[in-house]
């Protein structure tokens, strides 16, 4: 039996969470459930980037080299990019959100706050 789960966030923030199961789940049906999703989302082409958009680029731009940052470095990070109307609670709503999702690490180091890093760079000497 196959099973398949797609997941995604619409750009109002609303979570979609779809599964597919069964013996005639193929390629065709998954590519017809994305499709659902785009008209769900609108193109993501024709619109301004979302807050958690220009967060998440942020974090791949700074800290893409799997280095740790706290949620006040990716404050200071943002308000060069998008200046000073970001809130840390802001910050640390979508960091949670990031981590949630699986797309983030994080650890306390050193014993002031939460560090994240980029899943991805977690290696054995960790």
């Amino acid at each position: 039996m196959v099973k398949v789960k797609i997941e995604d966030i619409l750009p109002s923030g609303e979570r979609i969470s779809i599964t597919l199961e069964g013996r005639e789940v193929n390629k065709k049906r998954v590519l017809q459930v994305l499709e659902l999703l785009k008209i769900m989302g609108g193109e993501r082409e024709e619109r301004e980037e979302g807050l958690g958009e220009a967060i998440w680029r942020v974090i791949l731009q700074d800290y893409g080299d799997g280095s740790w940052f706290s949620s006040r470095d990716l404050l200071r990070s943002l308000e060069r990019e998008l200046g000073p109307e970001v809130k840390l609670n802001t910050v640390a709503t979508y960091l949670l959100r990031f981590y949630r999702r699986g797309l983030l690490e994080r650890d306390r180091r050193g014993g002031y706050g939460l560090k994240y890093r980029l899943r991805e760079y977690k290696t054995a000497l960790t």
